[in-house]
């Protein structure tokens, strides 16, 4: 998991990509003003099981998550990448709210995720499966 708190971070908001997490320090004042006190989830469908896909099934994995989350209702959307550090690798998804923890750990769960980020307005925190295939903080 520190591959995961040594990473990059970034939502795109009006064509613009906004770092959120820089692999050291978290910018919880980055997080767009429609959040609004709710937690934001960044969750890929990209390498499932850490498992390395090509690009192309990665972008339809991408495509029916995309699909996935606007059929959640209420929520809120940003495009998100995480990057390494060195920018040798990145994992697109999409940073959602208005949604709860339990919705985003049934599709981390669908799409094969070991994990996902969520940022609020002080933190930015980790949730790994653990070994009872729930999502835990790390």
């Amino acid at each position: 998991m520190k591959t995961w708190k040594r990473s990059i971070i970034e939502i795109q908001r009006q064509c613009n990509w906004v770092t959120i997490w820089d692999g050291y320090l978290y910018h919880p004042d980055a997080l767009p003003k429609e959040v609004d006190g709710e937690s934001l989830y960044v969750v890929t469908a990209y390498n499932p099981g850490s498992v390395p896909l090509s690009e192309e099934e990665n972008r339809i994995r991408d495509k029916r998550l995309f699909e996935r989350v606007s059929g959640l209702g209420s929520v809120g959307i940003y495009v998100s990448v995480g990057r390494s550090l060195s920018g040798s690798h990145a994992e697109y998804g999409y940073a959602i709210y208005r949604v709860s923890k339990m919705t985003v750990d049934d599709l981390a769960r669908e799409f094969g995720q070991i994990g996902y980020y969520r940022l609020t307005s002080s933190s930015m925190e980790i949730f790994a499966l653990n070994g009872d295939g729930e999502f835990e903080r790390i």
